[in-house]
């Protein structure tokens, strides 16, 4: 399996977690740091991130 275990809370798919799940922000305005990218939803926070 992959790295984490994480899943998407709003689908249940499996997150990448590459390059963009850091500490760093989304967006300037933004201070949600980003857990995972889901292949249907995007980037999620780690409100929307469950361990498997």
């Amino acid at each position: 399996m992959a790295e984490s275990d994480l899943r998407c809370r709003l689908c249940g798919s499996e997150l990448s977690t590459g390059l963009v799940a850091t500490d760093s922000r989304h967006c300037c305005l933004n201070t949600t740091p980003i857990a995972g990218t889901c292949p249907e939803h995007g980037p999620v926070g780690p409100h929307h991130a469950v361990e498997d």
